[in-house]
């Protein structure tokens, strides 16, 4: 190794090769590395640049959460449909529906239905209750001829919730129930309901079940209602 620097010191060529182009010898190492740099960054941003996107899909398979899904609609509604229907239930109906549509769901209805007050084109809601009451049926189970001396026609008084001159408490609404001494708008949307969930009363006598309903009142009204 000694030699060859000696030698190398010696040789006036190599000598006079280094003062000339030493200088050149640099620019060209610093170019080379700048080129090196700048190839080797812009290779690493088209790497980044031309990766797939993960797609909605993608992110649901490998366990990640789309933001941007949609949740489904199913465009249907529940409606409890009870009363005089053959065969009362929970339907389930296209949205949009109409209470007749229920009725048929249910079967149709039951001869003593009174649909007196019921709309059959009124759409219906999802978790609607719909409630279709009866008229009163005698032992054989026909309808009650409710004419009366007045010469009225024969069960239209009942229609309106009256009945030889007593309130139907089966039929009646809210505002004929008021009509009875003792009943406020409170305690006549209390009958109703029950009617409603626990079906038509079965002799006047039960209207003690409504709640509010006591001995005292029920003295007050029993000779003003009727089944």
């Amino acid at each position: 190794m000694k030699g060859f620097l000696e030698y190398f010191k010696a040789n006036r060529a190599v000598r006079d090769f280094l003062d000339e182009y030493s200088p050149r010898l640099r620019r060209m190492a610093v170019i080379c590395l700048l080129g090196f740099v700048l190839f080797f960054g812009f290779s690493l941003i088209n790497g980044q640049k031309n990766e797939p996107e993960m797609t909605s899909s993608d992110k649901s398979s490998s366990g990640g959460v789309s933001v941007d899904a949609e949740l489904p609609i199913d465009g249907t509604i529940f409606v409890d449909i009870g009363g005089a229907v053959k065969a009362p239930m929970l339907a389930e109906l296209p949205d949009g529906s109409r209470i007749d549509d229920a009725i048929k769901a249910a079967g149709g209805l039951k001869k003593e239905a009174d649909m007196t007050n019921i709309n059959r084109a009124e759409f219906l809601i999802d978790g609607q209750k719909v409630y279709i009451p009866s008229y009163a049926l005698d032992e054989d189970g026909n309808i009650i001829d409710n004419s009366n001396a007045s010469g009225t026609d024969p069960g239209a008084s009942a229609e309106m919730g009256t009945q030889g001159g007593k309130v139907n408490i089966n039929t009646a609404d809210s505002e004929q129930l008021q009509t009875l001494n003792g009943i406020g708008p409170a305690t006549a949307q209390k009958i109703i309901d029950y009617r409603e969930s626990s079906g038509r009363f079965s002799s006047v006598e039960d209207i003690k079940n409504v709640s509010g309903i006591g001995d005292k009142t029920y003295d007050k009204l029993k000779d003003y209602i009727t089944i």
